[in-house]
């Protein structure tokens, strides 16, 4: 007959089953865990794209309005003689589906020559990039103090995941309504004048190839 102390001894220790048990529960919890720490950092990752987006968006936007808001007839502001029809200060045109805006504005960027006017001749537009996919741009924004030389000027991008941008503008001139007409090209000579405002629309690529769409109204003051 055994003795209490050694069936004690036959009872100490874990089984194989029990150690088999033990280890499948735990990979069960570890893969849970994996599972959705590797969710948090998806989402994470997912929300950080889409407030990068934004902020490029927002820069655009806010980098445009600052532009547009002080564009101004090319000539000095207390001259009393109007702008030379020879040159078009302000125009806007379609290219194929998108568009150029070309406009003289008194939005200085300090970090380039400028003249004594301190009016520069300011333009955004499209340019192709290469790439997966080919309807993708580069919005670019080009300074030119050398107003009316093509030539001249500074040109850089200032986001380069565009599908579409498209200006139209309101002129407020209809003849046949009190509303405002939305035309998509302008020019200061033909029309006189500067637009009443400028919708901008545009689409970028955001993250999982979404397609993102932002606009906004500026109204022009010296339109006004």
């Amino acid at each position: 007959m055994k003795s209490a102390s050694s069936i004690r001894d036959d009872k100490s220790g874990f089984t194989l089953i029990e150690v088999l048990i033990v280890v499948a529960i735990t990979v069960i919890v570890l893969t849970m865990l994996y599972s959705s720490f590797s969710q948090l950092i998806t989402v994470k990752r997912r929300v950080e794209a889409e407030n990068e987006l934004i902020q490029e968006a927002n820069t655009i936007l806010l980098k445009m309005r600052h532009d547009l808001v002080n564009a101004f007839p090319r000539g000095s502001i207390s001259s009393e003689v109007s702008s030379p029809s020879a040159y078009s200060y302000f125009t806007g045109r379609l290219e194929g589906d998108n568009s150029r805006i070309v406009f003289t504005s008194f939005a200085k960027d300090p970090t380039h020559y400028s003249t004594q006017s301190g009016q520069s001749e300011i333009s955004y537009y499209l340019v192709p990039l290469r790439g997966e996919r080919e309807d993708m741009f580069a919005l670019m924004r080009k300074d030119n103090y050398w107003i009316g030389n093509d030539e001249a000027g500074a040109a850089y991008p200032i986001s380069e995941r565009v599908l579409s941008f498209r200006v139209n503008f309101l002129s407020g001139r209809s003849p046949a309504s009190a509303n405002e007409q939305e035309v998509w090209e302008w020019n200061s000579s033909v029309m006189r004048g500067f637009p009443k405002a400028v919708q901008v629309q545009i689409i970028l690529l955001g993250a999982g190839d979404q397609e993102e769409a932002y606009s906004m109204i500026v109204a022009i003051p010296v339109a006004d």
